[in-house]
């Protein structure tokens, strides 16, 4: 067993560095979390005095938990309270040195270590539960829940009820040890393939997100649309279907430049969020044009936030943008129909009544019936 666990975790090391060196930050505080736990447990096992065994053991816990909770932290985002941490750490130490060559008391080492390391990972853990939305991460948070409360117990059984050997020499043969080799084994286990579970979950969410998103825009792509459209089919909601396009957006490229045309493709993305509700699917579906879908919308509403865009664009100052003349837009709009069985057929209905605007002019909303094309009349 002396061998088994470091041995484990020195293969955990391995595998969390390896996926750290292009990955996720976490997954490389993993890695060091787990080899300096490894080099914990074989600290009783060196040629080494007691004294120097327990304070090279305790001082690579510390750290070893000083990065398990660095990698919740990272993992989640949150803030990661560096300085406090390595101040609390120090002084764990500190107070570990006082009680191994002051006291040469191993009940009081193991209490002061045990609380330290219980709080470097507790802290870091109660700050990110509330970040844990997905199944990997909330099982993450609940194995490194059980960890704490594992290490709290195992002080109150060891020090309180069952007591321990004052001498640093009964270490290595006393039932504490024997407890908490079997305990971490298992728990470095879980511990192990629910941080690994959750960094490869994040990962493909990240992979999958930068596949279905336009880089410009932030907004979805046409991938992303037909992804997050699918699941609202059949409608028979009265969904509506918008699509824009910049009127001669050509014309911007090839006058101001390739780089002021993004910036009005940026800004018009901007327009969209900040008009439509926040139930709108908004995409760029490539070029200068965009498509949305909004549930549960009726004609007059779909004109009326189609009226909205127009004139957001067409009122907008684009000269931040390198362009210093006026840029209009045409919406197609259309209603999806309750037999029809997706959205398809009206984003068909759509995109034609987008070139009937075009055609009519442009600058301009234009409504697709099933057999006809209705301007619909423009706000003030």
């Amino acid at each position: 067993m002396a061998f088994l666990l470091p041995s484990t975790m020195i293969l955990f090391a391995i595998t969390f560095l390896a996926v750290g060196w292009s990955g996720p930050k976490s997954a490389r505080a993993w890695g060091l979390a787990f080899l300096f736990g490894a080099l914990g447990f074989i600290a009783p096992i060196l040629p080494l005095p007691f004294a120097l065994q327990s304070l090279l053991a305790n001082a690579a816990f510390l750290v070893s938990f000083y990065c398990y909770g660095d990698a919740l932290l990272l993992h989640f985002r949150a803030p990661r309270m560096i300085a406090p941490r390595i101040i609390f750490a120090l002084l764990a130490y500190a107070m570990v040195i006082v009680a191994v060559e002051g006291f040469a008391s191993l009940p009081l080492e193991l209490t002061v270590a045990d609380i330290s390391v219980a709080i470097l990972l507790g802290v870091p853990l109660a700050s990110v539960i509330w970040r844990a939305h997905t199944l990997p991460d909330r099982v993450l948070v609940a194995v490194a829940g059980i960890v704490v409360l594992d290490i709290i117990v195992r002080l109150f059984i060891f020090n309180v009820l069952v007591g321990i050997s004052p001498a640093l020499s009964d270490f290595a043969a006393s039932s504490y040890a024997y407890y908490n080799q079997v305990a971490v084994g298992v728990l470095s286990v879980g511990f192990a393939l629910a941080a690994m579970g959750s960094i490869v979950s994040q990962m493909l969410a990240g992979y999958r997100s930068a596949a279905e998103r336009d880089p410009l825009t932030g907004l979805l792509n046409r991938r992303g649309f037909d992804a997050v459209a699918a699941p609202m089919t059949p409608m028979g909601q009265g969904a509506a279907i918008l699509l824009v396009d910049v009127d001669r957006f050509k014309l911007i490229n090839d006058d101001f430049g390739h780089e002021a045309g993004d910036l009005v493709l940026a800004g018009l993305a901007d327009i969209l969020r900040s008009i439509l509700p926040g139930t709108a699917v908004i995409s760029r579906f490539g070029g200068e044009e965009f498509a949305v879908l909004i549930p549960r919308l009726s004609m007059a509403e779909a004109g009326a936030l189609a009226h909205g865009i127009r004139l957001a664009c067409s009122e907008r100052d684009w000269r931040l943008c390198g362009v210093d003349r006026l840029v209009t837009l045409c919406v197609g709009v259309s209603l999806v129909l309750s037999e029809e069985p997706n959205w398809k057929a009206a984003f068909k209905r759509a995109d034609s009544a987008l070139y009937a605007a075009k055609d009519d002019g442009r600058d301009r909303v234009m409504f697709a019936k099933p057999d006809a094309y209705l301007a619909i009349e423009r706000a003030a």
